[in-house]
């Protein structure tokens, strides 16, 4: 700030030369022309301080120096400010208008001298009351010194400040402004100073500011006001505070204007309305139910798709505990468990009570809702109505449960068909063997219809196998020795067809298996791999064998069953599991490997094949969940 625009603001008590007046008496209109005795050091100080026009407003001019040593250094500089000098003080007299002798000799002599020699008219002051008048002045210099220091910090604040601070007149005319105005305004600072608001800005502006200019005049009081200024095609929002300035009889006599730039908060704050209100049209055009609920579980929002939905109007249900609306209550604190460990679930299965007592089925996505400091306020789920949905899926399930119903009675009716075929060709063999007494016809036609009982037999068992959930009943069993045992059901009869069948694998400790339903899935695969042994033709020195080995690994057991059969083609690999599909022409019932694996699922496990045609298959089951007891040892036995 520039000291005439510091001092018209201040409006204190001041003379042309912008100098405070001293209040005194009226020998303060008698001008001070002094002369100094003794040109020592004390004069060279006074002298200096003189010369820095720091003491103007004391009123004292030195007009002459008296000393008898011509180098004295007072006098020396008393002779370069082209001030009167003289070795004899009493050369001093004649000098026009003293009135005042100062003496810093410290002599008596010379003291005694000056008042006993110096003209009426002039006063003296000896170097005792010199040192006063010494201490005096540089309290005055201090002063001015701390005045002036006080001012160069409050320029520096104003001038650094990144707030637009301006000073005005009570006409309106600038008297100050900071360089944070210049930035704004666009305007250079010495086309600012002495102009209004209506010389710088366009008219509504312009009309703008002088009317808040006009509140402070008018009500002498600090006044606050939220402005918008465009300039130069940039809009800013300001918070503005006006506030009068006093002189020291309280008067106002400008007044000050302090400016915040709000811009980028104000453009904050609108974003943030708008996205709050982006949210507020989401949760209100929603068609999935959204509610949030706090710590305690108490309904926050309730968005209108779940008044639709549960029949509660938004009045009605904030603030209620959510469970309110569960079905089952403890459901939803298991979920809540869930979710503080996983911090969401998704497409929950749900079932909530409506206003009406009408269950709702819902598809649930819960998530902890946090703040910007990931902090937990509670939650907010969103659920989508699927009562129509389960019910239509529902719908479906039974009609395919029909359909497959339908097509394993078609598929049992063509294997009993096959059946009755072969027991009705027994039977007429008997009748023909008994007639003729031919009992080799009567051994063959037994032979087909224990066959026929036989596939009877096996049909009723996967049937039973197939239709009905079993839940495994697991025992300690050695994995070897079983794989063993089932491997000898067949065995016997597969080696008087050419057919060898060995067992190998781990010993180890027992581990939980159903050996019923397991030994049934691994016979049917032991059986299969005879029967393709069996319909293949085999080179010469190639002989038909199956392995059956049993490997323990980290984590799982494997029962491998392994020929060297016929093998199978890609095509009957992807059908190989599908309901009465079978490649023994009649001979089979469709049925034994969606058995195996159907059993094979029940323990939590699953089956693989690998196959080529001409050079055999292997069958994998692995069973998950089983520790790796570590190899004590192998066996093989054929």
């Amino acid at each position: 700030m520039n000291e005439k625009g510091v001092n018209r603001a201040r409006g204190s008590n001041r003379d042309e030369t912008n100098t405070p007046l001293l209040r005194r008496g009226s020998q303060s209109r008698v001008s001070l022309k002094a002369a100094i005795v003794g040109g020592g050091k004390a004069c060279d100080d006074l002298l200096i301080l003189f010369s820095q026009e720091r003491l103007k407003r004391l009123g004292m001019e030195i007009i002459g120096v008296a000393d008898p040593d011509s180098n004295a250094p007072g006098l020396s500089r008393a002779r370069d400010m082209g001030i009167f000098t003289t070795d004899d003080f009493t050369g001093l007299y004649s000098l026009p208008g003293l009135n005042l002798l100062i003496e810093l000799t410290g002599s008596n002599h010379v003291r005694e001298e000056i008042i006993r020699t110096k003209p009426l008219q002039v006063s003296s002051i000896d170097h005792r009351g010199a040192r006063l008048l010494w201490d005096l002045v540089q309290i005055e210099t201090e002063k001015q010194l701390l005045q002036r220091e006080a001012e160069q910090k409050l320029r520096q604040f104003l001038e650094s400040a990144q707030d637009i601070i301006c000073i005005k007149d009570l006409e309106g005319r600038y008297l100050y402004v900071n360089p944070a105005t210049m930035h704004y305004i666009g305007i250079p600072h010495n086309e600012v100073i002495g102009k209004t608001d209506f010389e710088l800005f366009k008219g509504p502006l312009a009309r703008a500011m002088a009317a808040h200019d006009q509140d402070v005049l008018d009500q002498r009081r600090t006044l606050f006001f939220n402005e918008r200024m465009i300039v130069n095609g940039q809009t800013y929002h300001f918070h503005t505070v006006r506030f009068p300035i006093l002189n020291d009889q309280g008067e106002m006599v400008s007044f000050a204007i302090m400016a915040r730039d709000m811009t980028e908060e104000i453009e904050l704050q609108e974003a943030v309305r708008q996205n709050k209100e982006y949210l507020e049209n989401v949760l209100a055009n929603s068609s999935d139910m959204i509610i949030t609920t706090d710590l305690h579980g108490r309904i926050v929002t309730f968005n209108p798709a779940a008044e639709h939905m549960l029949g509660y109007s938004s009045n009605e249900i904030l603030g209620v505990s959510i469970e309110k609306v569960w079905k089952a209550p403890e459901m939803r604190k298991q979920l809540m468990a869930e979710v503080k460990v996983r911090g969401a679930v998704n497409n929950y299965p749900a079932t909530l009570i409506a206003k009406n007592g009408e269950k709702v089925e819902i598809s649930l996505s819960l998530s902890q809702l946090r703040d910007s400091n990931d902090k937990v306020l509670g939650t907010v789920g969103i659920s989508k109505d699927v009562t129509e949905e389960n019910k239509l899926r529902r719908q479906l399930m039974e009609q395919e449960r029909l359909a497959a119903v339908g097509e394993t009675v078609a598929g049992v009716t063509h294997c009993m068909k096959n059946v009755l075929n072969g027991l009705k060709g027994g039977a007429y063999m008997l009748n023909v063997g008994l007639k003729r007494g031919d009992s080799d016809l009567l051994e063959e036609g037994w032979g087909n219809v224990q066959k026929g009982i036989d596939r009877i037999n096996r049909l009723s068992l996967d049937m039973l196998s197939y239709c009905r959930n079993r839940k495994p009943t697991p025992v300690p069993t050695d994995p070897l020795q079983f794989a063993q045992e089932t491997a000898d059901l067949i065995s016997e009869s597969a080696g008087q067809e050419g057919t060898s069948i060995s067992c190998h694998g781990e010993k180890g400790p027992p581990v939980d298996l159903d050996p019923d339903a397991l030994g049934r899935a691994l016979l049917n695969l032991i059986a299969n791999a005879v029967d393709a042994c069996r319909e293949k033709s085999y080179a010469e020195g190639e002989d038909p064998k199956v392995e059956v080995s049993v490997e323990r690994g980290k984590g799982d057991l494997r029962f491998i069953v392994t020929d060297n059969g016929v093998g199978m083609s890609e095509d009957t690999r992807n059908k190989l599991f599908s309901r009465f599909f079978s490649t023994k022409d009649g001979r089979g019932t469709g049925l034994g490997l969606c058995v195996a694996q159907k059993i094979i699922e029940e323990h939590g496990g699953k089956i693989l094949v690998k196959s080529s045609p001409g050079r055999g298959s292997t069958f994998t089951i692995s069973l998950p969940s089983i520790p790796d007891q570590g190899s004590t040892g192998n066996i093989s036995k054929q």
